[in-house]
């Protein structure tokens, strides 16, 4: 361990603000929901979600379900309240603050999908990058040495040998050189070793973008399976010339609802590669982050993640040889 304190990465104030944030988002949208249990709106939600399958198996009615909904928010928003508290104690290096936070996370995703739209997935994610390196190390206190600097070679004069009084240099008796000296060899410089802030920066964008395309995607897809109607009538309410039948509407969007899925999940486990240092993966990394573009995903994560990726540092330290 080192006798210094080790300085913060770059990794670790990216996931502890992600934290905080994150949480203090569920907080205000889990109280925000909760005024809205009452509505007519989440009344017929309810009733509609209650009279198909997997709620009419559960015996509840609409006021006993508008109770346990509220429940479910309080409980959501006083998770939020204490990971926020410990992404802060996080920040600090607090290795307990860390192990309630991967307790918390669990409770947090599930019961902050209710309120919290995608807050709980980034939450969840960022609790977990808490967990890669160099962030272990750092809550640790241990600092991996910088590797030596390449050292220059610089060779010594030759020791002239020593003339007699009176007598002559042996060095001026020898033969002129008959081919061109030498050029000194230029050592390799090593390989970065320390991941550049931009890479995380790229990594943590993808990681986020690809929790929230998961689940609103996969949320689509599971209310698709479980109420049709509502989805179709939707659709057909804002696409009025779509002539599909019911059948062949529903088979396209399960395959649209699946592919964005997907996406995401190549997109998280690019993410992860390029955090190992794969070249290849940024490469398809930033192809996958330009197509983003042309989709619904926000431009601007899409366009700085390509940007950061592109950064000198990144490349050097991606494309460079580990020794």
């Amino acid at each position: 361990m080192s006798d210094s304190k080790p300085t913060r990465p770059p990794q670790v104030t990216l996931a502890g603000w992600l934290v905080v944030g994150g949480s203090v988002l569920v907080v205000l949208l889990a109280f925000s929901r909760v005024q809205q249990v009452g509505s007519m709106e989440t009344q017929d939600t309810l009733r509609d979600a209650l009279s198909r399958w997997p709620g009419d198996q559960l015996g509840l009615t609409v006021s006993g379900a508008q109770r346990l909904l509220q429940i479910t928010l309080m409980i959501a928003a006083a998770t939020a309240a204490t990971t926020a508290i410990l992404g802060w104690q996080a920040l600090q290096r607090s290795k307990p603050a860390r192990l309630a936070l991967s307790a918390l996370a669990v409770p947090l995703f599930v019961t902050g999908v209710y309120g919290g739209g995608f807050a709980p997935g980034v939450v969840s994610a960022a609790i977990l990058m808490l967990w890669f390196q160099p962030a272990r190390d750092w809550f640790d206190g241990r600092s991996r040495p910088a590797p030596p600097a390449a050292a220059t070679r610089t060779q010594a004069p030759a020791p002239r040998a020593l003339v007699p009084p009176g007598g002559r240099d042996p060095l001026l008796d020898l033969p002129p050189p008959t081919a061109a000296p030498l050029h000194p060899v230029t050592p390799a410089a090593a390989a970065p070793v320390v991941r550049p802030p931009a890479v995380a920066w790229a990594c943590g964008i993808t990681w986020g973008c690809s929790v929230v395309v998961a689940l609103l995607f996969g949320s689509a897809l599971l209310q698709l399976l479980l109420t049709p109607d509502t989805w179709l009538d939707e659709v057909r309410r804002q696409n009025p010339e779509l002539d599909y039948s019911d059948a062949d509407l529903t088979r396209l969007l399960v395959v649209v609802f699946v592919v964005f899925v997907v996406w995401a999940l190549v997109a998280a486990g690019l993410g992860l590669l390029v955090w190992r240092r794969k070249a290849w993966a940024a490469v398809l990394l930033g192809v996958s982050a330009g197509l983003a573009c042309l989709t619904l995903f926000p431009a601007i994560a899409c366009i700085a993640t390509g940007i950061l990726l592109m950064r000198p540092e990144s490349r050097a330290w991606l494309t460079a040889v580990r020794r």
